[in-house]
């Protein structure tokens, strides 16, 4: 048994150091594989498990209780701690709250209430606080933001309160809790006038929130909360966000698969079939069937499991990278890093196809005579080929042209696998295009998207300022550069039928261009009297466009009729003119303005100017720039996938080349000893790819549309929300056009190096190996 194993390693051995180029082929095309299947996989499975392995990695609270320190003592917090049920409790921490927060230039935190924590240090028992940028607090008059450095909030800022010593910005963190703000030392904490104590717990029974609830109530009984917060509306809010781009990566992680089994298939297959002529020969030596099979499947087998263990570690290198960034856009203190058992069945199932491919088509060969088998692999082929050839021959095609356009016929098998994979590709790619430009449009499609520049009155500045609405709004019209001013300002506001609070956001001004183009059903508000609810309030309660809405608002009461429905899967919000509601004309500093400049103007400049002009007003204005947050990672994430796609498909189409060349290797010795040149080889095997590269374009760009319009779809079924028809019909002919001509660019780069090799072989050599 010892000498037939020697002789199937040593053959299969040989292999590999002989076909080079099949060998890093095999190889590149499975670590490509490896990786988008571990990195599909290991995301898929983050989608379920993300905000639990962060919560249970930062010993995150299942509860945060807020306490009035007048009315509870510290010895009353700290003892809520050792309660029946409570197994993890941190505090009590003194809290207070930084009222009209500012930070350098005098511009506003963000936080009207800032609510900071005196903590000695980031860890501790319950709520890990994780540092993102800088260091922890160690001295009086140091803070410790949450979150991470944002426009004018940033190391080294200064943040200033009235009546409060200044404090500087040394670090960024994140945490579990929500409500927390910012941390500096328990000393410094003292001196910011603190009128609260809090504690953390983490709770035996909390798997959902009327547990939470209930646990919470058995620890603080006799007590009075002054707010609390459970980790359950947290995770809610996450993962509502976070199952709204599942949909995006289920489609891209089925698609690296199907890639990744059609590129493997047609590579080993392809390889066992070009090598008949070897197997005839390991016949004729006395090789059984069944060792033949072993040389084919142990040749494969090697550069595949080095290709393997590459791609997992890549893979998962790039599941870790990608989830910590989504991590970070989620404000997660940590992220888990990919699964190691995903990781193994990952590589293990391509593995198992690698050796599936080569073990069919081995058994097949093994089974033929040695004289068909070498035949096989010399002999060229009839048929529908040369009737093709016979056929192109008579058009006024050049004859390096018309050979490449027939010799995809003489494989229809192999050839259309190639097409398959290149289809794939060109689908990937239009796909990835259409949900960058549908991720884009969304991030900007809310008012924020289109504003310039931002201007109210600093917090805590209303009382000193000496301009009135009108003033202003005379102010922002004579500075150079501005186009159209709109102000805005969100009302609470009940409305017979539905339960809960609505929020009703008032416009007044040239709001039009700042409104977008996200409807989803009707048009935009025009006139006092209509109103555009969120579609997510619309399917709730059963809403349709040229219904009356009746809205309460304080003692006011108006009818409304809906004229259309925006893209937003939140149930209580709706738009509308600030005209309809007498007590929309707030003061100045309850509708801040926003405004549009002209083409060619610096925002950055324009707020410069306009802060120096209205100087000692209270006035304000910045650079309103969108937070693309968490949707920008998984836009970018897209394209990430759709070139690993294309690169695998790429690896398909040189294969496909190789094989072809080395099974016309006679053809070719043959075309060239009767005159044709180099180049005009090259020519022909690379125009036989174009011809595959654009029909998987006029296959690919089609699918690649009407994927990405069922999947942005059914995104917007998912969320509640609805999907405008600005965010589904984003392609246009221009960018149509990157696809298809990304198919033909894969197979012309795919088919370039193998084309020039086939070119070069000799002539001599060709004709006398046969």
């Amino acid at each position: 048994m010892e000498r037939p194993l020697s002789a199937v390693w040593a053959v299969a051995w040989s292999g590999v150091q002989r076909r080079l180029l099949q060998t890093f082929s095999i190889a590149l095309v499975v670590v490509l594989s490896t990786a988008s299947l571990v990195f599909g996989l290991n995301l898929l499975a983050s989608a379920n498990s993300l905000f639990d392995d962060a919560f249970e990695r930062a010993h995150g609270a299942h509860a945060t209780a807020s306490f009035d320190a007048g009315e509870v003592s510290a010895d009353q917090a700290e003892a809520t701690g050792h309660a029946n049920g409570i197994t993890a409790a941190a505090g009590p921490f003194r809290t207070a709250v930084l009222s009209g927060a500012k930070v350098s230039e005098g511009l506003p935190l963000g936080d009207d209430q800032l609510l900071v924590v005196g903590r000695a240090d980031p860890g501790g028992p319950v709520d890990r606080l994780t540092v993102t940028s800088g260091r922890w607090a160690l001295a009086p008059g140091e803070i410790v933001l949450r979150g991470k450095p944002n426009g004018p909030v940033r190391l080294g800022t200064t943040v200033t309160a009235p009546g409060l010593p200044p404090l500087e910005v040394v670090g960024f963190a994140t945490s579990m809790a929500k409500g927390t703000g910012g941390w500096v030392t328990p000393d410094q904490v003292g001196e910011l006038r603190p009128d609260g104590l809090q504690m953390l717990y983490r709770f035996a029974r909390a798997a959902d929130s009327a547990q939470v609830r209930q646990s919470l109530a058995t620890a603080t009984a006799g007590l009075s909360v002054r707010d609390s917060e459970s980790y359950a509306t947290v995770r809610q809010q996450f993962e509502e966000e976070f199952n709204s781009l599942t949909p995006f990566i289920t489609v891209f992680g089925v698609f690296a698969l199907a890639v990744s089994v059609f590129i493997i298939g047609n590579v080993v297959s392809g390889a066992v079939a070009s090598g008949f002529r070897h197997i005839g020969v390991m016949k004729a030596l006395g090789f059984t069937p069944a060792q033949v099979t072993g040389v084919y499947v142990v040749m494969f087998t090697a550069p595949a499991l080095a290709g393997c263990v590459l791609g997992t570690l890549i893979g998962h290198l790039l599941t870790v990278r990608v989830g910590q960034g989504v991590a970070d856009s989620f404000g997660l203190p940590s992220a888990g890093g990919g699964s190691l058992l995903l990781d193994a069945m990952a590589g293990a199932s391509v593995i198992a196809l690698v050796m599936l491919s080569a073990l069919v088509p081995a058994l097949q060969a093994g089974r033929l005579p040695a004289i068909a088998a070498i035949s096989a692999g010399t002999v060229s082929r009839r048929g529908s080929g040369r009737r093709v050839q016979r056929w192109l021959a008579r058009t006024r095609l050049p004859v390096p042209v018309g050979l490449g356009l027939s010799l995809p016929v003489a494989r229809p098998a192999r050839t259309a696998l190639t097409v398959a994979g290149l289809c794939l590709g060109v689908t990937a790619a239009t796909m990835g295009l259409g949900l960058h430009q549908t991720v884009t449009k969304i991030l900007t499609a809310d008012t924020e998207g289109h504003t310039s520049v931002s201007v109210g009155i600093a917090p805590g500045a209303q009382q000193r300022t000496g301009l009135s609405e009108q003033q202003v709004l005379t102010l922002l019209r004579s500075r150079p550069g501005t186009a159209q001013i709109m102000s805005f300002a969100p009302m609470t506001a009940r409305s017979p039928g539905i339960p809960a609070d609505l929020t009703a956001e008032t416009y007044s001004g040239e709001y039009r261009r700042f409104l977008g183009d996200n409807l989803v059903r009707g048009r935009w508000f025009s006139r006092a009297g209509e109103v555009v609810p969120a579609e997510g309030l619309m399917r709730l309660y059963h809403l349709h466009v040229g219904d009356t809405l009746k809205l309460r608002v304080g003692e006011e009461q108006t009818k409304l009729k809906i004229v259309g429905s925006f893209s937003h899967p939140d149930t209580d919000r709706l738009m509308l003119d600030a005209a309809s509601l007498r007590s929309a004309a707030g003061g100045l500093d309850k509708r801040p303005f926003s405004v549009i400049v002209t083409p060619g103007t610096d925002p950055a400049a324009y707020v410069a100017g306009l802060n120096k002009a209205a100087s000692g007003t209270g006035l304000y204005a910045e650079v309103s720039e969108p937070d693309f947050g968490d949707s920008l990672v998984f836009s970018s994430l897209f394209l990430l996938f759709a070139l690993f796609i294309c690169g695998v498909a790429a690896l398909g189409v040189l294969n496909s080349v190789v094989l072809s060349s080395r099974e016309r290797s006679r053809d070719l010795g043959v075309l060239k000893a009767i005159g044709m040149a180099p180049r005009q080889v090259v020519l022909m095997m690379v125009t036989s790819m174009a011809a595959l590269g654009v029909i998987g374009g006029v296959l690919g760009v089609p699918l690649g549309v009407l994927i990405h319009h069922s999947v942005v779809e059914l995104t917007g079924d998912m969320t509640g929300g609805g999907m405008a028809a600005s965010f589904i019909d984003v392609y246009s002919w221009t960018l149509l056009a990157v696809p298809a001509l990304a198919g033909v660019a894969i197979a012309v780069l795919g088919a370039w190096a193998p084309a020039g090799r086939a070119a070069a072989t000799s002539t001599a050599a060709v004709l006398r190996s046969e």
